[in-house]
């Protein structure tokens, strides 16, 4: 079985194909290197961007201003981002997603693009547990499962290798100092930093000392996408509507400071991720879901981000039926994905995807890969024979 190091070691030359390395073991990308994306917690759009901390580090990136959350609560949202659909789930409980269900560890792994998730507090690789008391000693519970999606897919927890992938900010640190940070990189911090225990200010000033080392000019070798984004709305009377930034290196100088007006959900993290690294799709949400524009911008060969023609209609604050639907009469069996689909990385779906669903390729699903929304209370998600 390969070490978690194994996909940071030396590989072939850099070749212009996904899933070839470079001598560093980088598979390149069309806009970039790596994504790290950076979770906080629960705050209504209007108020963060009148901080003062996020304001400076917008001057050194881009605001997607139209940038919406999935539902609420928190967990769902999570999800969303690994699974390309949160499956009806309305709360923020204990939960298992059967190991049928794909994730992006699945359309990475199979391009080689390296991955590791960093949970500040977790106590150990891989741990499982509902909560961990970490390092703000006030016994507020600094670690919680369930802003950390990766250990409630069967898929990432039946597999031990990808277990020692889920780790601590510790880990971070020593793996950034040794300047073997993983190509895709998934960060939640504890729950005062991230600002669901604490304020938004707090959270802000977390954000802009914890983001300094990582913005400087020499941080990394490779060209480094980091996204700051909120998990959710506080509102929940309102459109989902939150503020994400995009930092780094991969952000060309000429737009650093702008406002891209491009309408986004979390499961245009899986879409920008698929384009970048020409990777399969996972035949769910993912498909359809805008591109970010300073990705497509720079790669070029993509034209296809639009408006979902429903977007007015949809809040995005209610949670629609689903597997994970606490609700008795809102439970509903986990669809099958589209399996006809063509992804933003002009690949079709996972190839051990349709292995694993192929007998239920011509059962209705609601993936038909028009970027529609989808929520519980004004546009339930249609259910119809995929098209060929």
């Amino acid at each position: 079985m390969k070490q978690f190091l194994s996909l940071l070691a030396l590989g072939a030359t850099w070749f212009d194909v996904a899933g070839a390395k470079d001598s560093k073991g980088i598979v390149p990308g069309k806009a970039f290197e790596r994504i790290i994306t950076i979770w906080l917690e629960n705050q209504d759009f209007a108020k963060v961007v009148l901080d003062s901390n996020i304001a400076d580090l917008k001057r050194r990136g881009v605001l997607l201003d139209r940038y919406y959350a999935q539902t609420h609560p928190s967990q769902p949202n999570y999800l969303a981002a690994l699974g390309g659909d949160y499956f009806g789930c309305n709360h923020d409980d204990f939960l298992r997603i059967p190991e049928k269900v794909f994730t992006i560890t699945d359309l990475l792994e199979s391009r080689n693009v390296s991955w590791a998730a960093y949970m500040e507090d977790m106590p150990g690789p891989g741990f499982m547990g509902d909560y961990s008391d970490g390092s703000t000693g006030n016994g507020g519970w600094d670690y919680v499962r369930k802003h950390n999606p990766f250990v409630s897919y069967d898929s990432i927890t039946n597999d031990g290798e990808r277990l020692l992938r889920i780790l601590s900010f510790d880990d971070f640190q020593r793996d950034f100092a040794a300047r073997r940070v993983p190509q895709f990189v998934f960060m939640t911090p504890n729950m005062m930093n991230d600002g669901h225990n604490s304020t938004l200010q707090a959270a802000a000033e977390w954000s802009h000392k914890f983001l300094q080392p990582l913005l400087a000019d020499n941080a990394f070798d490779e060209r480094t996408l980091i996204m700051l984004t909120f998990d959710e709305s506080e509102t929940y009377e309102e459109p989902n509507h939150i503020v994400t930034l995009l930092l780094g290196t991969a952000i060309r100088p000429v737009i650093k400071g702008t406002d891209d007006h491009t309408f986004y959900t979390h499961y245009s993290i899986l879409s920008t991720v698929e384009y970048n690294w020409q990777l399969p799709n996972l035949g769910r949400y993912d498909v359809g879901a805008n591109v970010f524009h300073f990705a497509a911008d720079t790669g070029g060969g993509y034209r296809d981000n639009k408006d979902p023609e429903n977007a007015a209609a949809v809040d995005n604050s209610v949670s629609y039926p689903g597997f994970l639907h606490n609700e008795t009469d809102k439970h509903r069996p986990i669809p099958p994905p589209n399996l006809n689909l063509v992804g933003a990385g002009g690949q079709g779906v996972l190839e051990a995807i349709k292995n694993a669903w192929r007998a239920d390729k011509g059962k209705s699903t609601p993936y038909d890969g028009s970027g529609r929304l989808y929520d519980g209370v004004k546009v339930l998600p249609i259910h119809k024979a995929p098209t060929p």
